[in-house]
């Protein structure tokens, strides 16, 4: 009697800053999962040796282990292109023994085989996989991912994706992508000065501070959420993130300053969410202008995503409260879905 050979399934999602994965096998309820801080520009050498250990941690005697990869490392400056980043890192996934998948917008080619890759079908396209899994539960609606680095936007109108974007540059134009995150964006990238009782207060364009430091002073975030790095590289307590926020107003930080600082962040907070507010409306306006749809929020901020809709009155479905509920601790998954997705996915192949 033959004995069914366990498949174990890893979904890979390569960025610039982080790398995260997750892990499911046949036999066992678990979700595995991780998110590396990797600095693609400095490390990218050591790309291959972290995926062959982290597959070597997970793959049993007689189980099969497959690989299902996304990427947006591909636009990182140690390459000189972002064709030249996909090539590197498609052949960095070539050095490893175990069966690798790349996701596209056609779907999954799988590595070595008589299928070739195009890199510009593959890149930046972590998106797209996510928005292609929520497609097949929901019919109308705006998916925002406000991640740590960017906010991307698909719209799905009738079960379908509609989004035109295929790189950065279109999917700026288009408002399907900002470049403005919870996290790693510097506080000085959409507002370059503050006027609160009758004072000018300059930011200096310096990486001093970020996004982090701003959620976690006004308790939007907590420490134990972040998993980027902070801009000086101390710790995420609020303590040194008042220190941080301080040195880009050009003083120095003491507890007499505590409430200005807070209501400084609370401004630079509102301009960031007035971004994203004016970018729903403007899909929302274009798309579903005389129809019904809902908001769902996904990534390390979808709760500010969820506070933003309430106030303005959209209907909203936080990704995180669906994971949890089918899954034991699964609402972290929204940190890392297009990673999630793709095992998903891949049961269509």
């Amino acid at each position: 009697m033959s004995t069914r050979i366990n498949l174990i399934k890893i979904g890979w999602d390569l960025g610039g800053a982080h790398i995260k994965y997750c892990v499911e096998s046949e036999v066992s309820n678990t979700i595995w999962y991780d998110i590396i801080d990797f600095d693609f520009w400095k490390d990218y050498t050591k790309l291959s040796t972290l995926i062959i250990s982290v597959c070597e941690k997970y793959h049993k005697k007689g189980s099969l282990l497959e690989n299902y990869f996304t990427m947006s490392a591909e636009m990182c400056d140690c390459f000189d292109n972002r064709r030249a980043g996909v090539k590197y890192i498609l052949n960095e996934i070539k050095k490893i023994k175990y069966d690798s998948y790349i996701f596209s917008k056609g779907g999954f080619s799988k590595l070595n085989s008589k299928y070739k890759v195009y890199p510009n079908k593959v890149g930046s396209y972590n998106w797209y996989a996510s928005a292609l899994f929520v497609s097949k539960f929901i019919d109308n609606v705006i998916v925002i991912d406000f991640g740590s680095t960017t906010c991307d936007f698909s719209i799905i109108k009738n079960g379908k994706i509609l989004n035109r974007r295929t790189s950065d540059i279109n999917g700026m134009l288009t408002k399907e992508l900002l470049y403005t995150g919870c996290a790693r964006t510097p506080i000085y990238a959409h507002i370059s000065e503050i006027r609160f009782r009758k004072k000018i207060y300059n930011i200096i364009p310096e990486n001093f501070s970020s996004m982090s430091d701003v959620n976690l002073i006004l308790g939007k975030l907590k420490k134990q959420d972040i998993y980027s790095k902070s801009s000086d590289g101390s710790s995420h307590s609020l303590l040194q993130s008042y220190k941080r926020i301080s040195r880009s107003f050009g003083f120095d930080y003491d507890s007499s300053k505590r409430n200005l600082l807070n209501n400084l962040c609370l401004k630079i907070f509102d301009n960031q969410v007035d971004l994203i507010n004016k970018t729903l409306s403007f899909h929302s306006n274009k798309y579903f202008k005389h129809s019904k749809y809902i908001v769902v929020g996904l990534g390390l901020g979808s709760r500010i995503i969820s506070k933003m809709c309430q106030q303005n009155r959209y209907d909203y479905l936080d990704i995180r409260d669906i994971l949890k509920d089918t899954i034991l601790n699964g609402d972290y998954l929204s940190n890392l879905f297009p990673a999630f997705v793709l095992n998903r996915l891949s049961n269509e192949l």
